[in-house]
Order: C-alpha cells, then sequence, then structure tokens
C-alpha cells in the first residue's frame, strides 16, 4: 500500500495491523475523517517505518507476524527512543498483556472489536496530550484575550493586571463569548466553600467590568436576574 501524503496540519496516524479487512477499515475511516493514515502490515515493516518517518500518533496491533507489538514497541522506547503515543489495539484482553503493554510504554489500551469512532476519539485525545494541547492555551472575546499557560490578559495587545476573584470570572466568561453564565454558577467558583454575602458578586463583576474597561475593553455585560456574559 502507498504512503498517504499528508497536507501540511494533518495529523499523521500510523496503522500497524495484519488483518486486512481492519486494516482497511481503520484506514478509510481515519482518511475520510482527514488524517493523514498509512498502514504497515507487520513487524518488521513497522520498525521500519518508525525508523524513518515522524509519526503523530500509532496504532499497534500486539499479534503481528515477524515481530510481535510488544517487540515495535520496545524498539520505538529503547531503540529510536521516540515518545510517539502509542494505542494498543488488540483481541488480548488479558490484564497481563495490558500490563506488559503499559511496561513497554504504551499510552492506551482498546480491546477488539471497537467502535471507530472511539478510536478516533482516543488519537485526538493522545495527540492533544501530546502537543500540550488538552485545552486552548488561547480564548478571545473581541480585543480581549487570556492566555491560559501564562495567565496573562490583554486588551489590543495590552497587558492588564487583574484581582484573583476578577481572574476567576473572566477565565469562566471567557470560555463562551455571548453565552450567558448564570449568577449561580458563577458564585460557586468564586465562593465554592459556602454562600456568598449578598450583592457579592454584583461587586465582583462591578471590580471586573471597570478593570476592562479602563483597558478599552467595554463587552462585560449583565443580564438582570440572570447572569452575566462576554461580547464576543
Amino acid at each position: 500500500m502507498n504512503q498517504a501524503v499528508p497536507s501540511p496540519g494533518r495529523v499523521k496516524v500510523l496503522i500497524v495491523e495484519d488483518e486486512s479487512t481492519i486494516a482497511g477499515n481503520l484506514l478509510e475511516y481515519l482518511t475520510l475523517r482527514a488524517y493523514a493514515a498509512d498502514v504497515a502490515h507487520d513487524g518488521p515493516a513497522a520498525m521500519l517505518r518508525l525508523s524513518t518517518e515522524p509519526w503523530d500518533v500509532i496504532l499497534l496491533d500486539i499479534g503481528l507476524p515477524r515481530a510481535d507489538g510488544f517487540k515495535v514497541l520496545h524498539h520505538l522506547r529503547e531503540d529510536l527512543m521516540l515518545a510517539t503515543p502509542v494505542l494498543i489495539l488488540t483481541a488480548r484482553g488479558d490484564l497481563d498483556a495490558r500490563l506488559q503493554g503499559f511496561r513497554l510504554g504504551a499510552d492506551d489500551y482498546l480491546q477488539k472489536p471497537f467502535a471507530l469512532a472511539e478510536v478516533e476519539a482516543r488519537v485526538t485525545a493522545l495527540h492533544r496530550r501530546a502537543t500540550g494541547r488538552v485545552v486552548e492555551q488561547a480564548s478571545q472575546a473581541g480585543a480581549l484575550r487570556l492566555d491560559r499557560r501564562t495567565r496573562e490578559v490583554s486588551v489590543d495587545g495590552k497587558s492588564l493586571k487583574l484581582m484573583p476573584r476578577s481572574m476567576q470570572l473572566l477565565e469562566r466568561l471567557i470560555r463562551e463569548p455571548g453565552e450567558v453564565v448564570l449568577r449561580a454558577e458563577l458564585e460557586r467558583i468564586l465562593w465554592p466553600d459556602g454562600y456568598p454575602p449578598e450583592d457579592a458578586l454584583r461587586g465582583q463583576v462591578y471590580l471586573l467590568r471597570r478593570a476592562l474597561a479602563d483597558a478599552g475593553y467595554d463587552g462585560l455585560e449583565t443580564v438582570h436576574g440572570v447572569g452575566v456574559r462576554l461580547k464576543p
């Protein structure tokens, strides 16, 4: 089978599977879902592909001809010293097999038969974790931006400092710009150990609104009797 040629930005998935029907189904499904997928049908072919080409995620069967999946995994981790995420797909469901796979460096394990949609979900999760994108690094509402990694808030590129509770409010509101976040949810975020004083939330919203307005963002809105939202 010829190697699929990936487009820029597409996640490259190597399917290591000797059973042609399973391999074909995985290849067709992932390709239709915009992955750059290809197949290696035995252990030596897989080890060669891993040694010569970069991959983002590996789907690895255990019962391979010529060299089993455990040997492939050992080669990946010990010989090549690559941290590429590995999802084991196998008919073997015994605990010893699972534990051996994890000891050798597998990241996840899925027993056959499996749903193709679940395989995709696990591939996506593994790739996000490997690239540090489990959550979006930054959120934005108009000119307002929050970098979740550095916890820096800016308006039109100009940084501003927020008090701790103002930051907690903003972190929740900016997840879904334009959506109203209910008062009860915001109160639980700010006062998780009990009921807040009367009008305490109103005071915190006022402080955040003033800080944002001073920096040039006037998009914090109170929906009376319901909650608070940010303009997208």
